[in-house]
């Protein structure tokens, strides 16, 4: 019994060997690759990486550099007047398609209670006019005379009905419109197509079922809305941007714009006034990057600088070091 014990007791701790021997070579495994860094390989990963953003940046200026653009302040000229005409010259020919935008300075469109008053549900063509839930997500701009039911119900008894669309943002809906006309050399109107300008996600959602519209009317929604909801100027303005400077696309111009005196007939209904705030007329062409974008490409050119220098520095370095130590040698 004692033998059978013992010879229990000897496979155990063979066993346990084979084990810990078998863990040993696992750990040396694991830890077989384990690059230690040299002053060499650092500066040539900081070099390889330098030259990389280096060429980006220079790549994305570059084409950046090809894009015509042109901002016209028409705020101060159009001070006080509801109809005016901006007069403006452009002294590059722009090649189709065009994107037309209005830019606003000084608009704080991301500021928290201004991105949370609206109502999703009353976007998508809820009519439930329950005044304690609207006035949650709504707050402060809950109700109004502007709810487009003057038609069915008395403008005394509108004071009380919920807006619909309700809200900060629905409620600073940009409302200044456009039209533009080449003077000179000859003369001729310019389409501006406002089309396609919103944003497929917020023309329509789809999930697996059912089809969802983010922004949707009842048949007689005339009855029911100050404003078209599915008009893709009023989707582009509630989308709110993330800078106080922004601008806005109104439509695209689907020609070529030759060198010549243009004018552009606005209806000047959107006050600025009141938050020290900047209007804008913005032409600009684009290309495979997108718009012009000069940040960007200086972007990745001073990253690309930094890592060259920091490759430098750690050369000097090294050779600062290695001197010092033959010195105390």
């Amino acid at each position: 019994m004692s033998n059978k014990e013992e010879k229990n007791d000897d496979e155990i701790k063979d066993e346990e060997f084979e084990e810990l021997k078998n863990n040993k070579f696992k750990q040396q495994k694991l830890s077989a690759w384990r690059p230690v860094p040299t002053i060499w390989s650092t500066t040539i990963t900081f070099v390889v990486f330098g030259l990389i953003f280096l060429v980006i940046g220079i790549v994305v200026l570059l084409y950046s550099n090809e894009i015509n653009e042109q901002t016209i302040q028409y705020d101060t000229q159009c001070d006080g007047q509801t109809n005016c005409a901006v007069n403006f010259v452009i002294d590059k020919n722009y090649t189709q398609p065009i994107m037309f935008y209005y830019q606003l300075d000084n608009f704080y469109q991301n500021h928290r209670r201004y991105v949370k008053s609206k109502s999703n549900g009353q976007l998508a063509g809820d009519i439930n006019d329950d005044y304690i839930l609207i006035k949650s997500d709504c707050d402060p701009i809950v109700n109004g005379t502007n709810t487009g039911r003057s038609k069915t119900v008395s403008q005394k008894s509108l004071e009380g009905m919920v807006a619909n669309p309700c809200g900060l943002i629905a409620k600073s809906l940009f409302n200044d419109t456009y039209r533009l006309e080449m003077t000179s050399p000859k003369k001729k109107n310019i389409f501006i197509n406002e089309t396609n300008i919103a944003w497929d996600s917020d023309k329509q959602l789809k999930y697996h079922r059912p089809t969802i519209n983010k922004f949707g009317k009842p048949i007689d929604w005339k009855d029911y809305l100050w404003v078209d909801v599915e008009d893709e100027h009023f989707m582009v303005w509630m989308r709110p941007a993330g800078l106080p400077n922004f601008r806005k696309l109104w439509g695209r111009i689907q020609q070529d714009l030759e060198v010549g005196n243009y004018t552009m007939y606005v209806n000047n209904n959107y006050p600025v006034k009141g938050f020290n705030g900047k209007k804008y007329l913005v032409f600009s062409t684009v290309n495979a990057f997108g718009g012009k974008n000069s940040f960007l490409g200086i972007s990745y050119i001073v990253v690309g600088s930094i890592c060259l220098l920091m490759a430098i520095l750690f050369i000097i370095g090294y050779y600062v070091h290695a001197r010092n130590q033959k010195k105390t040698t």
